[in-house]
């Protein structure tokens, strides 16, 4: 994965207040820990970081009072209106050591449940990976196309991909097909079992004279 460059400035700014008005500068708040080091409190400009989000990378250098440091992209914060990028959190990495993130899961190709009337769900959209830094995918492609009716692809099924270790649970359920609510699955002895005769109750006269027939 691509490592780019981005300047950061170190900040006083905390409360509130002020860190409203560092955005209204064109400023993004950010946060910079790890490796059992100080946290700094940072600024990054916005027309700058927006750019390397829109890249997809994880990893960046920053660029602090003259100084670099290799950091990861481990969270960002935005606005629930507009989108716009509140916070950022980097965490510092060595290049030589392995780090745990998480990365996007994309489904790829068409199942043959759900062309076959069965509904799809989605049910883990990002898993957990350990890896070196310069080994981080933008995603993981799941194929989808032989996943029938009934069936589910498990974090133990997904794609092996080189210097890549899963961590998240191997049995937990990525994506599945299941069949609609209204489709009933008869069982096999079911359908081979012999129908059951249902006959007519006597009434009370017609009892009375079967029996007189019989004696």
């Amino acid at each position: 994965m691509e490592i780019l460059d981005l300047k950061a400035e170190k900040r006083t700014a905390v409360r509130s207040k002020a860190v409203r008005k560092l955005r209204d500068c064109g400023q993004v708040p950010a946060i910079l820990y790890g490796h059992k080091l100080d946290n700094v409190m940072l600024s990054v400009k916005e027309d700058e970081f927006g750019p390397i989000l829109q890249s997809r990378t994880r990893m960046v250098l920053l660029a602090i009072d003259n100084k670099k440091e290799s950091a990861l992209i481990k969270d960002v914060q935005y606005d629930n209106i507009t989108d716009r990028v509140l916070h950022v959190d980097f965490s510092r990495i060595n290049l030589d050591e392995k780090v745990r993130i998480r990365v996007q899961l994309e489904l790829v190709g068409e199942s043959v449940g759900v062309k076959d009337g069965g509904v799809l769900t989605h049910t883990m959209k990002e898993i957990e990976i350990e890896c070196l830094p310069t080994a981080i995918p933008e995603k993981i492609k799941v194929d989808i196309s032989d996943l029938g009716k009934g069936k589910s692809v498990h974090v133990k099924e997904l794609p092996v991909v080189e210097g890549i270790q899963y961590v998240s649970d191997a049995d937990a359920v990525v994506v599945s097909v299941h069949r609609p609510a209204e489709e009933k699955v008869v069982p096999e002895e079911e359908l081979m079992a012999e129908p059951e005769v249902i006959t007519r109750k006597p009434k009370e006269g017609e009892e009375e004279a079967e029996s007189g027939k019989k004696a």
